[in-house]
């Protein structure tokens, strides 16, 4: 629905510049929004939750349409990216429910338990699905970073607002199988770091997606974190570098992506102009 919206929203935005139909209101909401690196209204009506600018909300929605396809075309994939889903909880609720048909267990009585999978770890084949449950992947710490070393919550570098979340095994469980004596902090993920979100018909927060239990220091408890606003974000709003990236190749790539944006305008203009003369 969200492409044929662009894809037609875009179509109609040309043949109004060249005056084969009336440029309404929306339709020049859509060619102010672009030239100014937004997202038109029209497009978030139907769009998942996100702050990006244009430039970089494009990239993430191709980003999205390439996860699926590759899905669509060779099966489902040994690691899940969190971020790609647009309906975050039913992709949970639905490996839950797999866990119960396997095992025969009334899916009420099932939770999650979560495992972080070290980055030079070599016990977990992650190429491969887990027998029960699944891999997933995308989330950034938003406040504190993870320490692989000692695998548990640590302080944030200087200046550094974000750190990329390592893989995480989500494991399905039965309630009464949960530890709790285990020393962890129970972060929540949010699909942005607005970290609020309106009632959707489902029941579920258009924003807030869960919370998975994440190991703590000795020395820290869980208001240590809470106090700092410690969460766990999808793709975050901003232009980050990329692994082994540096700030010459992000300019380089943050240009780039303002050269496509620019082309698309060129088009548009080009319509405007030929239509004027």
């Amino acid at each position: 629905k969200l492409l044929k919206t662009i894809i037609s929203s875009l179509e109609n935005l040309i043949k109004a510049i060249e005056g084969l139909i009336v440029m309404s209101v929306e339709l020049e909401e859509v060619f102010n929004k672009v030239f100014d690196n937004q997202v038109p209204m029209l497009w978030q009506k139907v769009a998942y939750p996100s702050l990006k600018p244009l430039g970089s909300w494009i990239n993430n929605f191709v980003h999205r349409l390439e996860f699926l396809q590759k899905w669509i075309d060779h099966g489902a994939p040994p690691t899940f990216w969190l971020p790609g889903f647009f309906f975050t909880q039913s992709f949970l609720t639905g490996t839950l429910q797999n866990y119960a048909r396997k095992y025969k267990i009334p899916i009420d009585t099932l939770v999650f338990d979560y495992q972080v999978i070290p980055n030079d770890q070599q016990e977990i084949d992650l190429t491969r699905p887990p027998s029960d449950g699944c891999y997933i992947y995308g989330l950034y710490l938003d406040g504190a970073k993870w320490n692989d070393n000692e695998m548990v919550l640590d302080e944030p570098e200087p200046k550094k607002l974000n750190y990329e979340v390592p893989h995480i095994w989500l494991i399905p469980i039965e309630q009464s199988e949960v530890d709790k004596n285990k020393h962890v902090y129970e972060c929540p993920v949010y699909k942005t770091a607005r970290r609020a979100g309106t009632l959707s018909t489902t029941g579920h927060s258009t924003n807030y997606v869960l919370s998975i239990n994440l190991p703590m220091a000795n020395q820290h408890d869980q208001a240590h974190w809470i106090k700092r606003g410690v969460a766990m974000l999808t793709p975050v709003s901003y232009t980050h570098l990329r692994a082994h990236e540096t700030p010459e190749h992000l300019v380089c790539r943050l240009l780039l992506e303002k050269k496509k944006r620019t082309i698309l305008l060129i088009v548009i203009c080009t319509q405007y102009t030929s239509t004027q003369t």
